[in-house]
C-alpha cells in the first residue's frame, strides 16, 4: 500500500474542482496530437477533460485506490474505452508504446526524491516519446518555499462537507531536513459527523525541492530539449518567487 491508497478517499473532494491548469494540457494536446501518456495520473483529474476532448490516453500511477477513482471518473463521463490505466512506478514502467506528450502534472515529481530515481523517471518519460515529442513537467515551487519556513508548525488546509453531511479537514506539518533538499509533510485528515467522534487517518508524504538548475540539468541527461520555463499556469516567465516550475521540453 503507497502513501496516496490511504489519502486517496480524500483526495478528490480536495482536488476534483482544481482545473486552473487544465487549459494547458488542452492547448498542447491540441498542439502535438494524440496519443497522451500521464505520469502519476492520480483519480484522473486531467484524463477525463482530455478524453472528452477525444484524445486517447495512458495513465500511470502506482496507488490501485486512485486508479480506482480514475476508473469510475472515466466511466461516469462515458469515456473508459479511451483510456488505458496502469498501476506502476513511473521510474520504472515500460509501455511498449510511443506518445506525442507526455506530462507530469500538479508537482507530483517532487514526490519523487532519490537522484537515481528522478533520472530513471525521466529516462522512461523519453523512451515513450517520438523525436520531436514534447513533455510537460509542472513542479510546484513558492507553496513548498513557503512551507520550508513554516517546519513544525501545522498548517490548515480546508476543511470541505461531503455529501452524507460529514465534514472533512486536512492539516498538514511540515518539517524541512537542514541537510537535504526535502520535505516531510505529514498529513491528518479528520472526518466528523455531528454527535461521533472524530476519525483522524495520518500519513506522511515527501517532497524534493527542486532547484531550476537541477531540473534543467536532469532534462537535458535525459536527452530533452527545453523550449520554455513558466512561473504559472497563464504560462509568464518563470522568476524565483513564481509559484509553479513549468518546463516545456522536447526530445532530440
Amino acid at each position: 500500500m503507497t502513501d496516496y491508497d490511504l489519502i486517496a478517499p480524500f483526495y478528490d473532494m480536495e482536488h476534483a474542482h482544481f482545473d486552473e491548469d487544465v487549459n494547458l494540457y488542452m492547448n498542447f494536446a491540441e498542439l502535438c496530437g494524440g496519443p497522451l501518456l500521464e505520469l502519476a495520473c492520480g483519480s484522473g483529474r486531467l484524463l477525463v477533460p482530455l478524453a472528452l476532448e477525444g484524445y486517447k490516453l495512458t495513465g500511470v500511477d502506482s496507488s490501485k485506490s486512485m486508479l480506482n477513482l480514475a476508473q469510475h471518473a472515466l466511466e461516469q463521463a462515458g469515456v473508459a474505452e479511451q483510456c488505458t490505466l496502469v498501476q506502476e512506478n513511473m521510474s520504472t514502467v515500460r509501455l511498449g508504446q510511443k506518445f506525442r506528450l507526455a506530462f507530469i502534472a500538479l508537482g507530483s515529481f517532487g514526490h519523487v526524491c532519490k537522484r537515481q530515481e528522478q533520472r530513471q523517471t525521466l529516462a522512461v518519460v523519453h523512451d515513450h516519446l517520438t523525436v520531436g515529442s514534447r513533455f510537460i513537467l509542472d513542479i510546484s515551487n513558492a507553496d513548498v518555499r513557503y512551507m520550508e519556513q513554516l517546519s513544525g508548525q501545522v498548517l490548515h488546509q480546508g476543511t470541505w462537507k461531503r455529501d452524507d453531511g460529514a465534514l472533512l479537514s486536512h492539516f498538514v506539518s511540515p518539517a524541512s531536513s537542514p541537510t537535504k533538499h526535502l520535505l516531510e509533510l505529514t498529513h491528518f485528515y479528520e472526518e466528523h459527523q455531528q454527535g461521533e467522534a472524530v476519525q483522524r487517518t495520518v500519513t506522511t508524504t515527501h517532497l524534493y525541492l527542486f532547484e531550476r538548475n537541477e531540473v534543467e540539468l536532469l532534462l537535458e541527461e535525459a536527452g530533452f530539449e527545453i523550449i520554455d520555463v513558466f512561473g504559472d499556469y497563464e504560462l509568464s516567465p518563470f522568476e524565483h518567487e513564481s509559484p509553479r516550475m513549468i518546463f516545456i521540453a522536447q526530445t532530440r
